[in-house]
């Protein structure tokens, strides 16, 4: 899909939309053979395809605690060597996530564990790519990389520090933090991110799960699972994302995510995700639909739908911030503050119009 041709896209989106909402209510084995009759077009079917295996990676890695204590205990607790299991905090189709206490040190850790039958999947490739991304990184607003190992049981598992914290949504549902408090815990993730710039890391997945604030309101950035790393030279590196692949989670992607140009995703995305979690926490909401609609209803309102300005929601903001924030969310990547340094400076000279 190309942005470049409005009228296009949409003709094009709707038919995709159409397939994937078919198709996606299928049973797994009749999938392919819907597809064969239904989509000729390989084009086509590679963007059904590409929203279907994005669709089964949502995230599920940070749950509320109450969903955590309902989840059945379908496998054993993990056994990772200098470490003991104290719970499960979060789970996913193909790996969970286990506080855990270093047996010598007692420090608490978390345990990101990967299955043996993911082995080869998609799921194992963006936890190896998070080990990758994680050990170019060294910030305190990023979580930080303890180690990476396997177990003989055919566990692999990434140990990070634990961050004692609240999704930044639920942090502003629990505060109702000021504007300017607002802002301020939003320059913090952007400085993390300006540092992972600078270590040629694209995070790509920036949503409240993804972005964690503790008693003392210090902002820590996790989940490089999807990350893009590219060499000193700008150059990608070994992990590859085909162009026309969807990644990152539907509601928060930015446009070039969702349109599926691969290679048009960098340092603007980023920018393009935290305006967007910026302009929820002032809101309590994001500038478009999004109650109920299904994966491909999401990512056409991403490409597509009227973004709501700050000003109808908050009138009383400076309009100089819903102005910044309109450029921040502009579809074309090209119009946005060239990087998180540019937009942070600009929330900085905003702070002192916020009382």
């Amino acid at each position: 899909m190309s942005l470049a041709n409005p009228e296009r896209s949409a003709n094009r989106w709707a038919l995709v939309r159409g397939l994937f909402e078919a198709v996606s209510g299928l049973p797994m084995p009749e999938r392919p053979g819907f597809l064969d009759y239904a989509c000729p077009d390989p084009g086509i079917r590679q963007e059904v395809e590409s929203l279907l295996a994005a669709d089964e990676l949502a995230d599920t890695w940070s749950m509320p605690a109450d969903r955590v204590a309902a989840m059945p205990a379908c496998e054993p607790v993990p056994s990772v060597p200098g470490y003991a299991i104290e719970r499960l905090i979060g789970s996913g189709g193909a790996g969970s996530v286990y506080l855990g206490r270093n047996t010598l040190s007692g420090r608490r850790v978390a345990i990101k564990v990967v299955r043996s039958l993911a082995v080869g999947s998609q799921a194992l490739q963006r936890f190896r790519q998070e080990c990758r991304a994680l050990s170019r990184l060294s910030h305190p607003g990023i979580v930080q990389l303890v180690e990476t190992g396997s177990s003989p049981g055919g566990i692999t598992y990434l140990v990070m520090e634990h961050v004692d914290g609240v999704a930044i949504d639920r942090w502003r549902n629990d505060r109702q933090p000021s504007p300017a408090m607002c802002i301020d815990v939003m320059r913090q993730m952007l400085a993390a991110l300006a540092h992972a710039h600078d270590a040629g890391v694209i995070h790509r997945d920036i949503k409240p799960a993804n972005v964690l604030v503790d008693a003392s309101t210090t902002v820590k950035l996790l989940d490089f699972g999807v990350a893009r790393l590219h060499s000193q030279e700008g150059h990608r590196t070994g992990f590859k994302t085909e162009t026309g692949h969807l990644i990152g989670t539907f509601a928060y992607m930015s446009p070039e995510q969702a349109d599926g140009g691969g290679e048009r995703i960098g340092v603007a995305s980023d920018v393009y995700q935290s305006a967007l979690l910026l302009f929820e926490l002032l809101t309590g909401r994001l500038p478009y639909d999004t109650d109920g609609r299904s994966a491909a209803a999401l990512l056409r309102a991403v490409l597509m739908d009227r973004r709501v300005a700050l000003s109808e929601l908050r009138p009383g903001l400076p309009a100089a911030l819903g102005e910044l924030l309109d450029r921040a969310l502009a579809i074309d990547p090209s119009q946005r503050p060239p990087t998180v340094r540019a937009f942070d400076a600009e929330l900085a000279g905003l702070l002192p119009h916020l009382g």
